[in-house]
């Protein structure tokens, strides 16, 4: 079997802002009333011309840069979305040419909710692991604000647009460690869309409370199975695990839904208050929540501020919709 690293990173996010303070023209809501229960003071909006092929399309470009390789190199592309638009042909396909990728790649989407990164991350790892390619892109990329309903302010507050990619390669170094993905399709219609007017538009749709308690203990489990993946190692042997995690990036659905995600873990496994929150890398505040692109557009970030750098070992855990939730431990 094979090493698989994470060889570049890179995000794009609209130029629009949509802030809090926009959205009280809007809705009946507040800054400070969302601001407390969400982390989010604003989020970035896609023009009409933006879709998630074009900003998939700019954050895989970005990452094939900083990754030093040529497109051509790229030997399959996977694509984490939610809101293709038309739904077929895939986002992915579009994407490859637009970059102009070599030619006869195979390319597909993956519909995973919020989680579409971690289980494109998980798929792209196997193909390479196995020696089938040496190569392999991983996009997440998503438009929310094409199915957020702006006169619902339980859930328009919280969505924004935008994409992340990472280049996957065979190498001799440590990578991707572990994955763990797992779901209660039992509880999928927690989040969903549902039809409202005469026309037909499909919206998402959110049970909060439900998604909320199924979050925190999904992400909390998802963290402690890449480290200790038959469960069975002591309270001791789990702090020691834990304090050699140099970062967690979460998906930034709720900085609530975070810090509580945190402060199970800590419970669990006996670590002292505020020893995983601080791990955590959030950007919640300046980009809400845009499903698939959060993780690598915050995995970018934090490398481009210096909070993360080659070498460090990070979580990488999401939740989403179907429900949905998975992990991957990388050594960057």
């Amino acid at each position: 079997m094979h090493h698989v690293g994470i060889i570049g990173t890179g995000s794009y996010v609209p130029e629009k802002v949509l802030t809090n303070h926009d959205l009280e023209k809007m809705v009946e809501t507040s800054d400070k009333w969302i601001l407390e229960r969400t982390g989010i003071r604003e989020r970035r909006i896609a023009d009409e011309n933006e879709t998630n092929v074009t900003m998939g399309r700019h954050a895989l470009e970005r990452a094939i840069k900083k990754a030093r390789i040529d497109r051509t190199d790229i030997e399959m592309l996977i694509v984490g979305t939610n809101t293709t638009d038309p739904t077929w042909p895939s986002a992915a396909g579009h994407i490859a040419q637009l970059l102009n990728l070599r030619k006869n790649i195979p390319f597909f989407d993956l519909q995973a909710g919020c989680t579409g990164f971690n289980y494109s991350l998980a798929m792209g790892e196997q193909f390479v692991k196995s020696g089938q390619y040496k190569t392999v892109a991983v996009v997440g990329s998503d438009k929310l604000s094409a199915i957020t309903d702006y006169e619902d302010r339980n859930t328009c507050v919280l969505f924004g647009d935008g994409a992340g990619a990472v280049v996957l390669q065979r190498g001799d170094k440590e990578g991707i460690i572990r994955s763990h993905l797992g779901g209660a399709y039992q509880s999928r219609l927690a989040l969903d869309l549902r039809k409202k007017g005469e026309n037909g538009h499909r919206f998402m749709w959110m049970d909060g409370r439900k998604v909320y308690a199924f979050a925190k203990g999904a992400m909390a489990e998802s963290c402690l199975r890449v480290l200790d993946p038959g469960g069975m190692a002591s309270k001791e042997d789990l702090c020691a695990l834990f304090n050699r995690v140099d970062g967690i990036v979460p998906h930034q659905a709720n900085v609530r839904i975070i810090h509580s995600a945190a402060e199970h873990l800590e419970s669990k496994v006996g670590l002292p208050d505020g020893a995983i929150k601080k791990k955590m890398i959030i950007t919640i505040e300046k980009y809400g929540n845009n499903s698939t692109a959060s993780i690598p557009l915050a995995l970018d970030e934090a490398f481009q501020e210096g909070r993360l750098r080659k070498g460090n070992l990070v979580i990488l855990v999401g939740f989403g919709a179907g429900l949905t939730y998975g992990a991957n431990l990388v050594r960057l």
